[in-house]
């Protein structure tokens, strides 16, 4: 029962919020670069029995999509995609800060699911935008102190994100994610 007892008390799930941006593009379109900005916010729940690894679902709201300036206000430069995502991550953490009771770094991995809510495009048929998205992820993190995180991820999607092209063109999506995370 003592052995029990030890093992649950061992194991501990942990919330945060998350707030960042991301810089995307999409392979497939007219417009190159990592230069279209959005927003990225939502929360994390994590969950470890285990010292140096655990496993974290993600809700997260996150805008993408392409645009041939960095600001553009033009219309037919852009393609505004807005997300919901849900990310699934293992993260191996180390640099353990005994004082403040909190690892310093991390590196991770995972893959995340994402459902197209809103497109638009002068350009492009937005009906012919998947719906669903599956990625693959990487990342780093590091925590200033026990409460706050920064956190620099790559996501890149095994799926085009546009159907039924006419000359062949595939549109792959990719964005990097830089964001602030509040451990709660």
């Amino acid at each position: 029962m003592l052995c029990f007892m030890q093992n649950i008390h061992a194991q501990k799930f942990k919330a945060s919020l998350i707030l960042g941006t991301n810089i995307s593009q999409i392979d497939g379109d007219s417009l190159y670069g990592f230069k279209k900005l959005g927003l990225t916010t939502g929360g994390r729940l994590s969950y470890t029995n285990n010292k140096t690894f655990d496993l974290a679902l993600e809700m997260l709201y996150s805008q993408r999509g392409s645009s041939v300036k960095l600001f553009s206000k033009q219309a037919n430069e852009k393609i505004p995609l807005n997300f919901l995502e849900i990310p699934v991550v293992v993260s191996l953490r180390d640099w353990y800060i005994e004082k403040g009771g909190y690892y310093k770094v991390r590196a991770e991995g995972g893959l995340s699911y994402g459902y197209l809510f809103n497109a638009s495009s002068s350009k492009y048929d937005v009906t012919k935008f998947g719906k669903s998205d599956l990625s693959w992820l990487l990342g780093v993190g590091i925590n200033l102190n026990k409460k706050i995180g920064i956190a620099a991820r790559y996501t890149s999607s095994f799926i085009d994100i546009y159907k039924d092209t006419p000359d062949l063109v595939y549109f792959k999506s990719y964005f990097i994610t830089l964001r602030t995370e509040v451990n709660l």
